[in-house]
Order: structure tokens, then sequence, then C-alpha cells
């Protein structure tokens, strides 16, 4: 779920690691056109001997740190690092979900006076997260020397703080890299003029404003209104692709195609029709209208935009009934046909969050065992095997009786990109942003979305149904969770919402009542973000309902993560860094009523003056099956999320992560049953289990004055 930055852990691996690989042994080091030729082993022999307040353990290759106290620090002997035409590259991935701030860097003689270089802040990581990192920028003085150079490295002052780091490489600077290095000072002045043309479009005080756009299944009406003492000569209409930004110029194919525009009487109402659009491009996903008008001068004549662009309305009607309606409804993420519908109808679930891997769906070509599929006059093919499979977990949890939400995920891998990755996705994430960049990267990608809206909309029974669809994940935290590469947050959310937009669109039409979700963490109003790279929920939410208003509402709601602050502390009653306010810094399950209160404002309803849905899609509570307290806390905790979710009628569930633990999230134990084994395939059941099992039903009561007394005046 979060962020990255490590070079401070891979300088405590060990001087004889450096002094290996700078000796070339069992590898090759080259400065010019080629990078390094091998990775070398880590020798992790005296790490930790000149550490202070630090705890350093390894088990199958991870290095884990522990800080004992408020001064946690190192001190080494960094060996000679020849200069190159290069930079040197540190590279690892790490994991460390409380984060660490105010690290500080001291290198040459001197090392234990003030004088210090304030490094980045260190993000939380709760998942794996690969970074990089120049050596040369950060410490040019490190580089070339003659000798070893003394550095110590100050790494916060907060106790108890745990970190793990793996697969440390040090190398020099690939070709890759190098060609981003010499474009980065380019891309970063396109990047800005954008995000300033988008701020300019969100702002603008257009003359021209498009009130509702009509198909009646022969014509396409869009009607619109003008400015008092607006006049407008040669305007025109035209459709916007789902590939192009609202705020930059309209392409050649784009102005190809014109409507003409007739003005009332009073010059106050304004009509574009277009007639026989049926099997055209302009009812497809994503596309929407815009109002231009000529603009002529002594030597040119420029199309000018003088409303904003605007998404046609969906109404469909596909007589599919609503869902059941939610109120704090009890869930569970991550469900699989390992569990069956009579164990989930026994802990009384009543919604689910079902992963949907949205790479690998459709190809366009055949292949042996797919199937063919018509989508706006094109044949693709879909991935029976797969469907199949993703039939089996969705049936679990319809057939359980619960409202299902899809979680869709396009995975970034260094050993390829899918072809709906975003281009510039890097695999520092875990998931990436799909490739709104171009036609035919969008076509692939909306008729992913046109197969899963179609094959679980409630209208075939046998395959399960989907009802609320969220939209990657945890999108504040982009760079880890759906990576984008480094975007302004101006850049990044067109990006993200136009995606929002065709989720909506693919899947509406065949559930009426289907609604998209965006995905967010408890940073709600987080200052640490990384330049670029992660971003405020807060702001994202208020840009997103600014923009549903521009260019025309849907039915969007949002999915938030409320972990406790620290997620290896399930006592969230305990949190500091929360407030009963808006500006608070995290929202977490201790202030949720704040998220509630946010959803409530006027500014955030939908046109109609609904409230929209919150669902909590992800959070747990730490407790290692070993541990009693833990295990007494997280139980505790679990009941007080439902008396707090009771307060927050926008809540209409809380999907608990995970059911069993899993070895694989650096070491947090967050299910209601421990690790799976032979002698337990789901889990040893855990006091959870059975504390979940009763919230909602006559025995609630009883856990609650079993467990009251963990959180009682805490509060």
């Amino acid at each position: 779920m979060f962020r990255h930055f490590v070079l401070m852990y891979w300088l405590v691996i060990s001087p004889l690691f450096l002094c290996h690989c700078l000796a070339n042994e069992g590898g090759r080091i080259e400065t010019g056109a080629s990078t390094i030729a091998d990775e070398y082993p880590l020798d992790w022999s005296g790490v930790g001997d000149q550490a202070n307040q630090l705890r350093v353990s390894q088990r199958d290759g991870v290095v884990s740190f522990l800080a004992l106290g408020n001064d946690p620090y190192f001190r080494f002997e960094l060996p000679r690092l020849p200069a190159t035409e290069r930079d040197w590259i540190l590279e690892l991935e790490y994991f460390c979900p409380d984060g660490i701030r105010g690290i500080q860097w001291r290198s040459g003689r001197g090392i234990h006076r003030p004088t210090a270089t304030a490094l980045p802040s260190m993000p939380s990581a709760e998942g794996w997260t690969k970074y990089s990192f120049s050596l040369n920028e950060l410490t040019p003085d490190v580089i070339g020397s003659d000798a070893q150079v003394p550095v110590r490295i100050d790494w916060g002052s907060r106790s108890g703080v745990q970190l793990q780091v793996r697969g440390v490489v040090v190398r020099p600077m690939n070709n890759a890299e190098l060609r981003q290095r010499d474009e980065a000072a380019e891309r970063k002045v396109q990047k800005t003029a954008l995000a300033e043309r988008i701020n300019d479009y969100r702002s603008r005080r257009w003359p021209a404003k498009i009130d509702s756009i009509d198909f009646d299944g022969e014509r396409i009406q869009v009607v619109g209104t003008l400015s008092p003492s607006t006049a407008v000569r040669s305007a025109f209409m035209i459709t916007r692709h789902p590939d192009s930004v609202s705020a930059d110029p309209p392409t050649t194919a784009e102005l190809s195609q014109r409507w003409p525009v007739t003005v009332d009487q009073e010059g106050r109402r304004w009509t574009a029709r277009i007639d026989s659009p049926v099997g055209s491009s302009w009812l497809d996903a994503g596309v929407r209208f815009q109002l231009f008008q000529q603009t002529d001068n002594a030597t040119t004549s420029t199309p000018t935009p003088i409303s904003a662009a605007r998404y046609r309305d969906l109404n469909p009607d596909a007589g599919v009934p609503p869902a059941k309606t939610l109120s704090a409804a009890k869930g569970l993420t991550c469900i699989t046909s390992r569990f069956s519908p009579d164990q989930l109808r026994a802990l009384g679930i009543q919604h689910a969050s079902v992963n949907i891997v949205v790479s690998g769906l459709v190809s366009e070509t055949a292949r042996p065992g797919w199937e063919p599929f018509d989508i706006n006059g094109r044949t693709w093919w879909s991935n029976q095997p797969r469907l199949r499979q993703q039939d089996r977990d969705i049936r679990t949890a319809t057939d359980a009786g619960a409202v299902v939400a899809g979680i869709l995920l396009i995975p970034t891998s260094s050993r390829g990109r899918s072809p709906i990755a975003h281009p510039e996705s890097t695999d520092a994430g875990t998931y990436a942003m799909p490739n709104l960049t171009d036609r035919q990267a969008v076509a692939r990608y909306v008729a992913a979305l046109h197969l899963l809206g179609q094959r679980y909309s409630g209208l075939h029974p046998e395959h399960g149904r989907v009802d609320h669809w969220i939209v990657h994940n945890e999108v504040d935290y982009g760079w880890q969770w759906t990576n984008m590469g480094e975007q302004p947050l101006e850049i990044f959310l067109d990006h993200y919402v136009r995606s929002m937009r065709l989720v909506d669109a693919a899947t509406r039409p065949f559930n009426p009542h289907a609604r998209a979700f965006i995905s967010l963490t408890h940073r709600w109003n987080t200052i640490d973000n990384q330049h670029w790279k992660t971003y405020a929920p807060k702001a994202m939410l208020e840009r997103l309902i600014h923009d549903s208003r521009l260019e025309g509402d849907f039915p969007w709601g949002v999915a938030y993560h409320p972990y406790p602050q620290s997620l290896w502390k399930a006592d969230f009653w305990n949190d500091t860094q929360v407030s009963d306010d808006l500006e608070t810094r995290l929202i977490t399950i201790k202030n949720l009523q704040v998220l509630d209160r946010f959803m409530h404002l006027p500014t955030s309803r939908t046109v109609d003056g609904s409230v929209r849905p919150v669902i909590c899609s992800e959070q747990g509570f730490h407790a290692d099956e070993d541990d009693p307290k833990q295990l007494r806390t997280q139980a505790a905790a679990l009941l007080l999320t439902w008396m707090k979710l009771r307060q927050c009628p926008s809540i209409i569930a809380f999907d608990y992560h995970r059911p069993s633990d899993h070895p694989d999230e650096g070491g947090l134990r967050l299910g209601l049953r421990g690790l799976p084994g032979p002698a337990h395939p789901l889990g040893a059941e855990k006091p959870a289990w059975d504390v979940f099992s009763a919230i909602g039903t006559d025995r609630e009561a009883e856990m609650i004055r079993r467990y009251q007394s963990e959180w009682e005046g805490k509060d």
C-alpha cells in the first residue's frame, strides 16, 4: 500500500560487500556502453556492529532492523568508489509500514559534528517496493575518493520502527537510466506545462456550457447554454477521444468531424445533433463532447474551445434488480474459492472484495480455448480459463449472499509490460495505471472492461455478480500501487478519472446499479508526499468532485483504507496523528467520522443531493498468533470498529483484510486466522474469527463485555 526510499539501509550491509563488488570478483564492472554484468552475493557478517539503538537480524535473505531507542544510527567506512562517466546506482527492495522521517547523512571527517545532509524521508511501504538511487547525486564527495570515507546515518527519532531489506545491489547506471537522466529536465518542463493547462482548464469561466447529452436510439442531441453577453460565431461541436486530455488542443482526427450549432433567438440556448450515430465511435466509452469556435486573425484560423468537455449521460435499463441495501455491512477481502459459501454465511458476510487482474483477459487474435466476442464492430477473444477461475471466486461470494466488489488491477513486471499498462509505469510499483495514451491500448482496455461488465452484471448467475468496481489500488500512493511513473497530481488524476469514466461506461449499461470507486489510503491530508509520486487523498477527492461537476456527474463512491496509524499496532484508539476535523493528517478508525462528515458536505454529494457511498475496502489489525496480548487487542479492535461504523451512515461496508495470515506481507499478521499449513489449510482460528462472526448477532454484547477494557477511557 505505501511508499519507498531506503538509501541508508543498503550502506549498513557492510563494507565487505562493497569491497567485494569493487574488487570485481565473480563479475565485471564496465563504465562504457555496458553495465555491470553480474549481481554479487551479499555477506551480512558484521551487520549492526557499528549500530546504536538498533537490533539487526537476518533470515532467508531478508535483513530486519528494529529501532530500540530515540537515537538510532550506525557508522561505517565506505570503500573507495571510482569515478566513472556513469553514476553509481543503489538498488533494493524494502518493507517498512511506519516509514521514517528526519534521516540525516554525515560523511568525511568530523561526522560526529552537527553538520549533516538531510535525506528524503523514508515513506511507509506496506508491500515490498523496489527503489534505485544515484549515490553521485546524493553524496558526490564520496565518489572518486582515494581512501575509505567514514559515514554516519541517523534515521529519525522514533523507537519501535521496523524495517526489512532484501535484494540489494550496487551497479553503474544502465543505458535506460542514463537516457532517463538526460531526458528528465525536458520531461519536467513538458509535464509542468501540461499541469498548468489542466489547472487553467478546470478554473476557467467558460462562456458556454453543455447541459445534457441524450441518445434516443437514433440521434444524439447535445443541449447547452451561453453566458449572458456571449456571442458565438462559427461555433461547432466535436468529440474528444478517451486517449486525449481535455485541456490539450484537439487532435487532427478529433477536428476532422464537426457538427454545427444552432442558437435560439434569445441567444442563450444552443443545440447540436448527430444523426444515425449507431455503430460510430461517438457512442464509445470515454467519449466526451466539447464546443469550439473558429477564431480568425490576420494570419491563421484557429479553433478555440468555448466550453468544457462533457461526457454523455447514461440512463441504462438492463432489467437487473438492485443489490440489497447495505449499512456497515461485514465484509472480507481476498475472497477465493478456498472458502465455501457456507463458511462465509456463518461469518455473516454481506460484502466481499475480489481481485481481478485485467491484463491478459482479451486478445486481438484467436487462441486455443479462448472465445470470440464483439464490441463496437470489432471481434476480440476472451481468456476463458482465467475467467472460469474468476467465476469460482466471485460465485463463492455471490452464493454466500454477499454484494461483491471487483478490484481492477494491472500488474507491472520487469519481465515485460502488459499492453494495457501505462508506458511510463515502472516496476517500482506493484500495479500500473492503464495506458490511455493511444487508441489501440484504450480499445484493448475497454474490451476487457466490457467483457467483465457483461459477464458479472447479474444477467448471468452462473458467473456471479459484481456491483462495485474498485478502480485500481490506493491511487494516492500511486508510485507503489497504481504506478504511472513520476507525474504531477494534475496529470495523474486526469488520467485516473478517465479510467474511472471508462469503467463506469463499460459496466453500467449491463448493470444500471454498478458503481465505480476511487481507492485511497488512510493518508487523508498528509504533507509528507513524495514529489510527483504520492498525493493527499483529500486533495484528490476534492478535484474528483470538481471535475465530476465540470464534465458531467456519474455515480462514483470511495473505497477507503483506514488502517491504524501503525500497521504493527492494532490499538487504533491510541493513534496520535489524527484529529476530529477535515484537516486531520490521517483518517483511521479512531476518527472515521471525519470521512463520513466530508461525504455529507453539500459539495461532496451528487448533483441530485445524494450522499456518495463509502466502502472501507481494505484494512486489518496485526496480531501474531503466538502473542496472546496482540490477539486480544485485535479482537477488541474489531468490536470497537463496528461501534464506530454504525455512527457513519455513508459507510455501507467494511471489508476486513484478510481472512488468513499471509507469509509475504513483511511479517504482518492481519488475518482472522493464522498462517495456513498442513494441519490448518485455512489457518488456525484466532479469537478475532469468533468475534468477527459474533458482530451483528446476539453474541456481540457478550463479546463487548469481554473486551471493552482494552479501549475504555482511551477513545
